[in-house]
């Protein structure tokens, strides 16, 4: 299926809905006959194609169109997948946990992937026409996720763009847990284990600007029902057998807007997403 094709047919969202049933049961028939690698992610395609915020992230970016070679920086690898599949680009997939790739090897054999870390990637300058990351450099930390954006520059062209998205809230804010989320590579102190970091819009835009990338597209995304995606964090993992329905319920209770005052009115603890179109105006000094 061309990209072209794709994109008038149906919309992003759908899209990755229907290519993670595909890869789950592509998954289950090569399971019967070699095993059970990648056992949970792979009943992830099954149960929950999409985690709620990911219908909003990736639906949007899976309708964009891609030439040349792009780099996707840890995002979750339904996207490329899918991307890849639609002839959309040629694509180099990584991520910090070898774990995560080896699990989506099983899940989807076509993928080229390797183990990369964002602040550190070992590909040479100008090396991508763009890349993207979806929802990761929340959890990179402060200070470490200037470096992340400073390399994305560094290893695509100039000319080329990131997709970016990130979590936004009307204050920036440290969430921590209570165990060992990203195993070793876990950050620890004295208020928890570091998760992720909320960004304030301010924040975000002069993060980026910082890095060296130059903002042409913002876009701002909030729940206008939050309590669906609450609620099926709740439950878990009871709440997962009804993951496939997410479909019909999220994408409906998203409001977008170019503006970021929808996420200046959230309250304290609630966020949206910010999505980022970053041009590479000059190589790095």
């Amino acid at each position: 299926m061309s990209s072209a094709s794709a994109q008038t047919t149906k919309p992003g969202y759908k899209r990755l809905w229907w290519h993670s049933y595909r890869l789950g049961f592509g998954w289950l028939l090569r399971a019967a006959r070699r095993g059970w690698p990648g056992k949970k992610a792979g009943l992830q395609r099954l149960l929950v194609p999409m985690d709620p915020w990911r219908y909003y992230e990736m639906g949007k970016l899976a309708d964009e169109r891609y030439e040349g070679d792009w780099l996707d920086v840890s995002s979750p690898k339904l996207l490329t997948s899918l991307l890849r599949r639609e002839g959309n680009g040629d694509w180099i997939g990584t991520d910090l946990f070898s774990a995560e790739l080896e699990a989506w090897s099983a899940i989807d054999p076509n993928l080229q992937l390797q183990v990369e870390d964002a602040t550190d990637p070992t590909f040479d300058d100008d090396r991508f026409d763009g890349a993207l990351c979806v929802s990761v450099l929340e959890h990179i930390g402060p200070g470490k996720d200037l470096i992340a954006l400073e390399q994305m520059r560094r290893v695509v062209k100039p000319g080329g763009v990131l997709h970016l998205t990130t979590m936004v809230s009307a204050e920036a804010r440290d969430v921590y847990v209570d165990h060992l989320i990203y195993g070793e590579a876990s950050d620890e102190d004295e208020q928890g284990v570091f998760f992720e970091h909320v960004y304030a819009p301010e924040e975000l835009n002069a993060l980026v600007e910082q890095a060296g990338w130059t903002l042409t597209e913002a876009e701002y995304a909030v729940q206008t029902r939050p309590r669906i995606q609450q609620r099926f964090y709740s439950l878990a993992p009871f709440s997962y057998v009804f993951g496939g329905l997410l479909r019909v319920w999220f994408p409906r209770t998203i409001d977008v807007s170019q503006s970021d005052a929808a996420i200046r009115a959230l309250g304290k603890d609630a966020a949206g997403v910010a999505y980022l179109r970053l041009a590479n105006s000059a190589t790095l000094s």
